[in-house]
């Protein structure tokens, strides 16, 4: 077998087993059991030893650490007062469920990825100038050239982050200064609970920071699973930190794209987002009705 999480057993159990787990919908299995989900929703997983759980971030000055109550960690770094300092940009927590992966190849995902974004730069300044000389009419069929590089772009970039185990992606929280504590302890305790995400940070307060509003990430395994990236926001809407069509939506950005400088405004054209809240509570409905 590939991995710890194949099944044993003859070709038809196999098979049998395997096809159940493929036809299981998870986003349409929150949102059916929400109610009952609810109910029970501060309930932490069945206790391991310490020895079974895992902290990526343990040698951190800002993390959790395996055996600390959840109230002496956020007392020890409530993110609306703990200062920057250098090695203390962020204050981490670990899922302690969810066992260490092999490290990305960080470097090799980023040369390759520069060197399709320079290509696509090129393409955009060769039609740009070409604009200048062509007639009017003409220009739309520019646009719409550039447009499809830049579709191939994305998509060749998603192919790169999958060669190279680039992955994990974060739903981004932005609370007011006055909220951060509160919204920060609901995902800490619901992400060492194992009902989150495989992780969360947020940034520790900057100097003259004032009243700009703070950034909490709270990660999935993989960008590419939707039923998980939903299931995630499916928590956050049980914990009340985001609401279906009020407020401002959620996004969700691949930690490819943040490696690669892919922020709001960039020259590419690309957008920083994977999906948005609204997009996928649209998903987990058309998934529960089609049920």
């Amino acid at each position: 077998m590939d991995s710890d999480s194949d099944f044993y057993g003859d070709e038809e159990t196999v098979s049998s087993l395997q096809a159940r787990v493929d036809s299981f919908d998870i986003a349409a299995w929150w949102t059916r059991h929400h109610s009952l989900l609810a109910k029970h929703r501060t309930m932490p997983r069945p206790p391991k030893h310490l020895s079974q759980l895992y902290n990526p971030y343990a040698s951190l000055p800002g993390a959790w650490q395996l055996g600390e109550p959840i109230s002496d960690f956020l007392q020890r770094l409530p993110p609306a007062t703990t200062d920057y300092r250098p090695g203390l940009d962020w204050i981490w927590v670990a899922n302690p469920y969810y066992p260490p992966r092999p490290e990305p190849w960080r470097s090799r995902f980023i040369e390759g990825g520069r060197e399709r974004l320079a290509l696509l730069e090129d393409f955009k300044q060769t039609a740009e100038a070409n604009r200048k000389k062509v007639a009017s009419g003409a220009r739309a069929s520019l646009d719409r050239e550039v447009a499809k590089e830049r579709r191939a772009t994305v998509e060749d970039l998603h192919e790169l982050a999958v060669a190279y185990s680039m992955l994990t992606g974060k739903w981004m929280l932005f609370p007011a200064p006055g909220c951060v504590n509160e919204v920060w302890a609901k995902v800490v305790q619901a992400t060492v609970a194992g009902t989150l995400g495989i992780a969360a940070k947020v940034d520790t307060r900057a100097a003259g920071q004032g009243g700009k509003e703070r950034v909490v990430c709270v990660y999935t395994k993989d960008f590419r699973d939707k039923n998980d990236v939903a299931r995630v926001l499916n928590r956050l809407r049980e914990l009340e930190l985001v609401r279906p069509g009020e407020g401002r939506p959620l996004y969700y950005k691949s930690d490819a794209w943040t490696e690669l400088g892919i922020y709001s405004g960039n020259g590419w054209g690309i957008s920083p987002s994977l999906y948005s809240s609204n997009d996928i509570f649209v998903y987990m409905r058309k998934a529960n009705t089609q049920r």
